[in-house]
């Protein structure tokens, strides 16, 4: 009995060492030659067990993976079974050296394996059985005009590829270049020529960029690269051969370059390399006290842009308050080293007489010379009269910075945004806690469970009613206000312990104008007595009372007797107090503008209903009992979010045209129309908002006609019309074809017959589709905008400079959006005329 135990116990241990024994992790091939610059695979197998996670490799010099894929395989003989799983890995060589991976361990569902390491030689990859290799069909050089260069000098850097025709499959066009330590630009799209060399026929492609180096030195880059396929052989034969196609990269030759330090700079000098223009420009030269005076510097040109922190400073007497805003840097889309930097500076004369405004010097080293130049503007004189009437400030974006530059005085400066974030320290261990903190127990599970029940009924409800609450409040139309008149009352609390005299009242003054404005809800930024006046009267019987202390403070603020009357503040306060503004209504959280939100999320989840559905049916209800201003604000959510909604284009004019905005009903009328030509609604809605807004546009009265050449052009909308032109060219390809298989006799007589009938629908199609989109002009532009109220058409995107040249546009105009800025939109008429408008009066026909 013991000894059959003995032996049992003796079998046991053999399968079960021979099972052990049999996993193993290996690479395979275990050796061999891999080609340079040639992607081939290697396989990662694991036999009789499987990888627990991804494997971690050891770092290759020499050696690039790629993403791996994955494969498994079972097998029987001898009826013994076998299992492998596979790690297959794209690799590439980047040296031409040896590649050897050393072993590692590796994590299995078998436990830890070790992975023997393996040698690889690396040497040139012959092209399919051509018996060349890719250096003998194809090449790669990167090429500076000169190799020394002035430091931050910006030069031209060319990429050349050649590769004989008869091997070139494609060409990726993204060239990687690691530039360190150049500043370089992206390369620019690949240029692919044929030509001939020595007999045979190649395809060069060139590339170009530009780079500048911060710092002298003798610098050698890495070579530039990209990938190409090559043509190794075929596979089929007759009219079913296909090309085996390799992917293989190309190599350029590494950069050497000489940077050369820059010569002992003039002080004024900040880093700029390069050639530049420096202007500056002053309007108007002469004006009265508290009239803006803009002053401009423009500085243009090509250099390293990226090393530059902006012009020159400034002198200005202490009589100008100064409004600076932020410099604009515009840079020639798509480089870094062509730019603009603008800024306009607004001055605001405080006394009158005569002043020198002194030039401003810029320094800049050109090395094409190799030499500093120093461009300076002239010395301007303003002459600033006195003024006639109290000047109220000039609008601004935002709350203006009062400095003084003059270089006597010491001036506080503007706070301005840190260009670059600070870093936060590193985490550091607290202190310790000197009193006991205990923490809760598991609680029994009845309990457990009653109360995940509670909390999955209570927690969502108190939530939904509370985010009901707080939407509630944020929509609440007299928010606004009672926050205002919140900040009055501190506003005159600070006014009282100020003083009543100049300056010392200015700041908290002007606070009490902009509290006052938003309390009373004034559509203005500096507004006169007449609109205080008449705003103020919308909401409160003492409109009188206000409007003097409005006028009284005015005139403290800009008048030359700079003083409150002595009652103003008890004035201000009684006032203020009877002011009575409702408080917010808790019962408003239960109305559906509030709930709805939340409400529609539980039923997408529980009904999978869409969320556009639910909005359209809240503005229907809207529209339908009346309640267009409401219909008007849910219709328009939905034509921001989907733009090509013709539908809810329709809807939004209809509430537009019931509040008797008929402009912008037909704005979004036309829209509509754009959409679906075809369908008598949008139709019938052209004609409508024509007729009743008074805009007679002549290309949309033709449109809303149908008569003459619109009566084709309205049979498609712009985008159809597109399309058709698309179909066009498609038809027209697909007759090509089918003559050239007419031509090499691969298809019957049918073929030219059936190409000409294709070729003349293509072109009488073509046809159609491009005088139907001529006949749209600017409408077919995916920019288009319709000019809703008519405004001015300004030079230069802003109010301020008074002397720029300005032109009126009339409301119903058609223009195209070429670019915005802050509010701001510039647009392109017919005959190449453009100009800035603000962007409120716009309305966007496709956006």
């Amino acid at each position: 009995m013991r000894q059959s135990q003995i032996f049992l116990f003796f079998v046991l241990f053999l399968v079960l060492s021979g099972r052990f024994l049999a996993q193993s992790v290996r690479w395979d091939p275990p050796g061999g030659q891999l080609g340079f610059n040639q992607v081939s695979q290697l396989s990662l197998v694991f036999e009789d067990c499987e990888p627990d996670g991804d494997p971690r490799l050891p770092p290759v010099d020499g050696l690039q993976f790629g993403q791996p894929s994955q494969s498994s395989q079972t097998s029987i003989v001898n009826f013994k079974m076998s299992r492998t799983f596979s790690f297959v890995f794209p690799v590439r060589p980047n040296k031409r050296a040896p590649v050897i991976i050393p072993p590692f361990d590796i994590k299995t569902d078998k436990g830890t394996l070790k992975v023997p390491g393996v040698r690889y030689t690396v040497g040139d990859a012959p092209v399919g059985n051509s018996g060349l290799t890719i250096n003998d069909i194809a090449s790669a050089t990167l090429e500076v005009p000169k190799k020394s260069v002035w430091a931050g000098e910006v030069f031209p850097v060319t990429f050349t590829m050649s590769v004989v025709h008869r091997y070139l499959s494609s060409v990726d066009p993204r060239i990687d270049w690691p530039s360190q330590p150049l500043i370089a630009e992206d390369w620019s799209k690949p240029d692919p020529v044929q030509t001939t060399v020595q007999g045979e026929r190649r395809w060069l492609a060139t590339s170009t960029t530009r780079a500048y180096a911060k710092e002298p030195g003798i610098f050698s880059t890495k070579p530039a690269s990209l990938m190409v396929g090559i043509v190794v052989g075929t596979s089929g034969f007759g009219l079913f051969a296909n090309p085996n196609v390799e992917a293989r990269q190309l190599e350029s030759n590494p950069l050497e370059l000489t940077v050369k330090p820059l010569p002992p700079a003039p002080p004024e000098f900040t880093g700029a390399v390069g050639t530049f223009a420096f202007t500056s420009k002053v309007v108007p030269l002469t004006a009265a006290v508290g009239e803006p005076v803009t002053w401009t510097l423009e500085l243009t040109g090509t250099g390293n842009w990226p090393d530059l922190a902006g012009l020159p400073q400034r002198e200005v007497s202490n009589d100008f308050q100064v409004v600076q805003p932020k410099s604009k840097r515009t840079m020639k889309e798509g480089t870094l080293f062509d730019g603009t930097l603008t800024e306009d500076v607004v001055l605001v004369p405080t006394k009158a007489g005569t002043y020198r405004l002194p030039p401003v010097r810029f320094s800049y080293f050109d090395p094409a010379s190799g030499t500093y130049k120093t461009v300076a503007s002239e010395p301007v004189t303003v002459t600033i009269t006195a003024a006639s009437a109290p000047i109220l400030p000039p609008a601004s974006s935002g709350a203006p910075v009062q400095f003084s530059l003059n270089p006597t005085t010491t001036a506080p400066t503007p706070s301005l945004p840190a260009a670059v974030t600070p870093v936060p320290p590193e985490n550091l261990p607290r202190e310790q806690l000197e009193k006991s903190a205990t923490g809760f127990a598991p609680i029994a599970l009845r309990r457990l469970v009653l109360t995940c029940v509670l909390s999955v009924v209570l927690v969502p409800l108190l939530l939904w009613l509370t985010l009901a609450a707080l939407r509630s409040r944020e929509r609440d139309p007299q928010r606004t206000r009672r926050e205002a008149l919140a900040a009055l009352r501190k506003t005159l609390a600070e006014l009282r312990g100020s003083g009543a005299q100049h300056p010392a009242f200015s700041v908290p003054l002007r606070r009490w104008q902009q509290h006052t404005a938003t309390l009373w809800q004034i559509p203005h930024a500096a507004p006169g007595a007449p609109l205080v006046h008449a705003s103020i009267q919308r909401h409160s019987l003492n409109a009188t009372a206000w409007t003097k202390l409005w006028e009284e403070a005015d005139r403290a603020l800009h008048g030359r007797d700079a003083a409150l009357p002595q009652d103003w503040l008890l004035r201000a306060e009684g006032a203020l107090q009877a002011v009575k503004i409702p408080g917010w209504n808790p019962f408003s959280l239960f109305a559906g503008r509030n709930l709805l939100p939340f409400l529609s999320g539980l039923l997408v989840v529980f009904v999978l209903a869409a969320p556009s559905e639910i909005r359209a049916d809240t503005a229907t209800d809207a529209y339908r009992r009346g309640d267009f201003p409401a219909a008007t604000a849910a219709w328009q959510q939905s034509v921001k979010a989907t733009p090509t909604d013709w539908a809810a284009r329709h809807n939004l004019g209809l509430a537009l045209a019931q509040q008797d905005r008929w402009a912008e009903a037909a704005a979004h009328w036309t829209s509509a129309f754009l959409h679906n030509a075809r369908a008598d609604t949008t139709r019938y809605d052209l004609t409508l908002g024509i007729q009743r807004s008074g805009l007679a546009n002549p290309q949309l009265v033709e449109l809303s006609r149908g008569e003459g050449r619109y009566k084709v052009a309205r049979l498609a909308t712009p985008g159809e019309w597109q399309l058709a032109l698309v179909g066009a060219a498609l038809l027209l390809a697909a007759a090509l074809v089918l003559l050239l298989l007419q031509g090499y006799r691969r298809i019957g007589g049918w073929g030219k017959p059936t190409a000409l009938t294709a070729t003349l629908v293509a072109i009488v199609l073509a046809g159609a589709a491009t005088f139907s989109l001529h006949a749209y002009g600017q409408l077919a532009q995916p920019g288009a905008v319709f000019v809703w109220r008519a405004t001015t058409l300004r030079s230069i995107p802003t109010e301020a400079d008074t002397a720029q040249k300005t032109s009126p546009l009339s409301a119903g105009s058609i223009a195209v959006v070429e670019k915005t800025f802050f509010g701001w939109t510039k647009l392109n008429f017919p005959g190449g005329q453009s100009g800035w408008v603000r962007s409120e009066e716009l309305i966007g026909l496709y956006r």
